[in-house]
């Protein structure tokens, strides 16, 4: 059994009991479906779909602390009625990101992504017969577009104006810069391909239109593997310039 099958059984287990008739269905998204889960170092994602809308996290929160620290379990809980349907921001939604319950009111995983991602190539746990899913690819890539200037670019102009205040042989913290050389890129290929992609697929996408990157691009795919290294404020220069020649090329998509 593998780590990620372990804890979502366990999770079911818990839920099952703690909870009966709550959990009708539950979809892992994110890695593990795109064959891109990497043991001790990758998330549990995925959507769990609830006979009945789930609004407090106190609910479900004592099942959830029973869960191991790590990998992070980040589902999210909907029902079939709201899957069915665009997704609908002004409704509360329980939701974890790095294995931490946040804000209901924020549903900051309720987008067009999420519902895409469970719709194209999600795996069942627990199937929920004649599940229909709002997979909207308009939707899907008017988020996207939307989401390079709205949230990447002004993370890169953060990155630059940090890096610009420290030395430039002082070590980053490890996630830092693959998290920017990897995300960017999956966006600018799905308006690229329609596709949504994994980071190591990233890693190969940027390399290759953009390689002049394409050092850049393998050394935060090998770290993102376990491979050792370390990245330095003086590797934030190359990240700003790639990230902002992906998000200009995406315009143009």
């Amino acid at each position: 059994m593998t780590e990620f099958e372990a804890v979502t059984s366990q999770y079911l287990e818990l839920i099952d009991d703690a909870l009966p008739g709550l959990v009708s269905g539950f979809y892992l998204t994110g890695s593990i479906p795109l064959d891109d889960y990497h043991p001790g170092r990758s998330d549990i994602d995925g959507v769990v779909v609830v006979s009945e809308p789930v609004t407090d996290p106190e609910i479900v929160r004592a099942v959830h602390e029973k869960l191991p620290e790590r990998p992070y379990f980040d589902v999210t809980y909907l029902t079939a009625s709201a899957l069915a349907a665009p997704p609908d921001r002004s409704t509360p939604v329980v939701y974890t990101i790095d294995g931490q319950f946040r804000d209901p009111a924020t549903a900051g995983t309720v987008t067009p992504v999420l519902w895409s991602e469970l719709a194209r190539q999600s795996i069942a746990v627990r199937a929920v017969d004649g599940l229909a899913v709002h997979d909207d690819h308009q939707a899907l890539v008017d988020h996207t577009r939307a989401n390079l200037t709205s949230y990447w670019e002004p993370m890169l102009d953060r990155l630059e104006q940090r890096a610009a205040e420290l030395p430039d042989d002082q070590v980053l913290d490890g996630w830092i810069i693959p998290w920017y050389v990897l995300g960017i890129p999956r966006l600018h290929a799905l308006l690229a391909t329609g596709n949504i992609i994994s980071k190591t697929a990233a890693r190969q996408h940027g390399a290759a239109a953009f390689p002049s990157y394409a050092d850049l691009c393998t050394r935060a795919i090998n770290h993102r593997a376990g491979a050792l290294g370390e990245f330095t404020v003086a590797d934030a220069t190359p990240t700003v310039a790639f990230g902002r020649a992906v998000i200009a090329s995406a315009r143009q998509l």
